[in-house]
């Protein structure tokens, strides 16, 4: 469903037609595959590369996840990608066209029946008894009034060097579709549901994909509400709950003012064995406009995404009744941000799409309420040189992201010593094996392993492989997360700006602490007497000095905690210059201050080696007033100042290059004529002998530019007339100079 005028999008673009153009192939094969006894291993890397919107990818087998830029799709909504069990891409989709792993268009990988402007426009499945054998499940869009129905395609990745083909296409799977279109692991956990629903009704097709392939036979289970109320009740998208146990149904609203229907979602409950549809129950607010939703990786929490008020909702999903979770709900504001695409991704976090280079996330979903770190804008995709997100994810089979039945929890036994409890579990029938590698060079066979590790401090790749067999397939979970022994990685910082006059100090706490997660305490000694527990706190000191601020991050255990110690300087600032001086034209004085301060600035800076540090050289041309002023950490600051009186020697004297760069430094090119001579004429020519610069007054000189124009770096020539005036004689000088840029 592409964001058009004609469903009250939010940018006017013109609506895009389907590419209906259905290939016929001679000697299609029939997709009722017999067990081939190949092993079909089922992997969570499955999904780590993302590729979506316009020319749009992540990575997400980098922490965190690194944009993609070589990504050949264009979509509007929806997209699926496949990996192989090791995290390497396979090939990925828009519902229209397939693109192999090289970014290309696949072997007979044109004209697909799906579309960029639907939803859920595409969804890709292995076939479970065959590792070669992929299933594309598409499905239409109302702009095209749904004329395609729900087809699927099959790639074999063998052909074509390993670049796939498509070898079967756009078979018609049920002529009635809307936007929707998801998938959900069987409870054998290698067999695969397809989730389908018929436009315009309560009518939900369940079709098993097992080691025989695709069942054309479907589940169906006709529940819940009619969504007949206006066309766009097609639209939006349906999520199944990583543990297989709930399915969620969104829908557009209606943006019809004069005849308004209420906006909701329809929660049902989903037998992952059977495919059958029960319980629903109608979750919506007083005007709220929900088009999307996503699970938690617990199951615990179902997020909607309310674009048009630019609000997020969580939900307990798991609650009893409608109305429990009606008053389950938390509101999120997206700040001026409408977020539509919503999906649960491989470092269980969810992430938001909007038309834009930045990505919305709910960094740690599993936590109630504002504990769940919703960031507007975490992710940006562009980084210069890529694309843009735009209004949808990749879809994905259910347990892709998170398989909350075959996983591994972990608990720290000992924070100190580094010793954590771990625990496997598995739903999958068969003799089950466990392979756990900590990262540290150590390895375990057992279900629940505990293991120390020797630093605790260390952040460790830990990895449990979970395999099981049976009948045609070879069941394989590979599972990963990031430990930290010692439970958090403490990193204290801060920093702080001071009224000096005062004694107030406004601290800012820059710590921070890996998992996001943790629990932890700020406790900051001032070094005066007093402490405080705020996250930043303001503190006034009764008298001046220099204080050794302390910030400690606190946690249950001592052996965690981390401290940070820095010195405030409140001392009240007494600065002293040296003491002036005279010396001849053209000699050097050295300044200095003593009396404190870590910043410093001389005005003028004419004739100062650096007008930033407390001991300049200083070559005056004439008698020059020097004003210090320090300042220090704390904003304490005072001011001194010391006077170079410059003896000149009588005469005429003009430099040999000058640098106009304006840098402050050397800019201007003018003579010095000491008190006795008058100046008559001061010329400039450059090597053609064409005067470009002339004046008569001794302070006036040449900034390097001829009518606005700068001029090139070179050898010119000088002239000066002038009257001494205690002869009246005239006098002539004549030299060259250079311009140095």
């Amino acid at each position: 469903m592409l964001i058009t005028k004609k469903k009250r999008k939010f940018v006017e673009i013109r609506p895009r037609k389907a590419l209906m153009t259905k290939l016929t192939m001679p000697g299609i094969r029939v997709l009722l595959f017999i067990c081939l006894f190949s092993f079909q291993y089922v992997d969570a890397q499955q999904n780590n590369i993302w590729y979506f919107g316009k020319k749009a990818g992540l990575d997400f087998g980098q922490t965190p996840p690194a944009p993609l830029h070589n990504s050949a799709m264009d979509t509007d909504e929806g997209s699926s990608n496949i990996c192989d069990k090791n995290g390497n891409l396979l090939f990925y989709t828009n519902g229209v066209t397939v693109y192999n792993r090289n970014h290309q268009v696949m072997l007979n990988g044109n004209g697909l029946l799906g579309n960029i402007s639907s939803v859920q426009s595409a969804i890709i499945i292995p076939h479970p008894g065959n590792i070669n054998l992929y299933y594309i499940f598409t499905t239409d869009a109302i702009e095209t009034d749904f004329a395609a129905g729900y087809n699927y395609s099959l790639v074999d990745i063998t052909l074509d060097n390993g670049n796939g083909e498509v070898i079967s296409k756009n078979t018609l799977l049920w002529a009635s579709c809307t936007e929707r279109l998801t998938a959900a692991r069987h409870q054998n956990g290698t067999s695969v549901w397809l989730i389908t629903n018929d436009r315009s009704s309560n009518i939900f097709r369940s079709w098993l994909i097992d080691c025989n392939g695709l069942n054309t036979t479907a589940v169906v289970s006709t529940v819940g509400f009619v969504l007949n109320g206006y066309d766009l009740m097609n639209t939006g998208m349906m999520k199944v709950s990583p543990d297989g146990k709930q399915l969620c149904q969104a829908h557009f609203p209606s943006f019809d003012d004069t005849n308004p229907v209420p906006n909701y979602v329809q929660l049902f409950d989903f037998d992952n064995a059977t495919g059958s549809i029960t319980n629903p129950r109608q979750v919506g607010f007083a005007g709220g406009q929900i088009i999307s939703c996503e699970y938690s990786s617990n199951s615990r929490f179902l997020y909607l995404s309310r674009p048009f008020e630019q609000e997020l909702d969580q939900l307990e999903a798991t609650l009893p009744t409608a109305a429990y979770v009606i008053s389950s709900r938390v509101i999120i504001k997206t700040v001026n941000t409408s977020y539509y695409g919503i999906q649960l991704a491989p470092d269980e976090k969810i992430y938001l799409a909007q038309p834009s280079t930045l990505l919305g996330v709910i960094n740690s979903p599993n936590v109630k309420g504002a504990g769940c770190n919703f960031q507007k804008g975490q992710v940006d995709v562009n980084e210069g040189i890529g694309g843009s997100a735009y209004i949808g994810f990749p879809a994905y089979i259910n347990d892709l992201s998170y398989d909350g039945s075959n996983r591994y929890d972990y608990s720290i036994m000992d924070s100190c010593t580094g010793t954590v409890q771990f625990n496997g579990f598995a739903s999958v029938p068969g003799t089950i094996t466990w392979v756990w590698d900590f990262g540290d060079g150590f390895t375990s066979t057992a279900q629940n392993p505990v293991h120390s590790f020797a630093v605790t401090a260390q952040r460790y790749t830990v990895t449990l492989i979970i395999r099981s067999t049976g009948g045609c397939q070879l069941f394989e979970r590979t599972i990963k997360k990031k430990v930290v022994p010692k439970g958090v990685i403490l990193t204290p910082a801060f920093d702080f700006t001071a009224v000096c006059s005062t004694g107030v100090a406004e601290f800012t706490n820059k710590s921070s602490f890996l998992p996001d997660t943790a629990k932890v305490q700020y406790y900051w000694d001032f070094d005066d007497g007093n402490t405080a527990a705020d996250t930043n706190p303001v503190h006034t000191f009764s008298s001046g000095g220099i204080f050794n601020v302390r910030l400690t991050i606190k946690t249950t255990k001592a052996c965690l905690d981390q401290s940070i110690t820095h010195p405030v300087d409140l001392k009240v600032l007494n600065i002293q210059v040296s003491p002036g001086s005279e010396i001849d034209a053209g000699e050097t004085v050295q300044l200095n201050v003593t009396g404190g301060g870590t910043n410093f600035k001389w005005t003028p800076n004419t004739g100062l080696s650096n007008p930033a540090i407390a001991n300049p050289v200083a070559k005056p041309l004439r008698n020059t007033m020097y004003v210090v002023t320090a300042f220090n950490e704390a904003g304490c600051q005072d001011t001194d100042s010391v006077y170079i009186k410059v003896r000149q020697v009588p005469g005429i004297y003009v430099p040999t290059a000058f640098t106009p760069n304006n840098d402050g430094k050397n800019d201007i090119f003018k003579p010095f004529l000491s008190d006795e001579f008058d100046l008559l004429e001061f010329s400039i020519y450059n090597r053609w002998g064409q005067k470009i610069f002339m004046t008569a007054q001794k302070e006036v000189g040449w900034n390097g530019k001829l009518n606005g124009l700068v001029q090139d770096t070179g050898v010119y020539v000088w002239i000066v007339n002038g009257v001494d005036t205690r002869s009246g004689k005239r006098v002539a000088k004549k030299g060259t100079f250079v311009i140095i840029r």
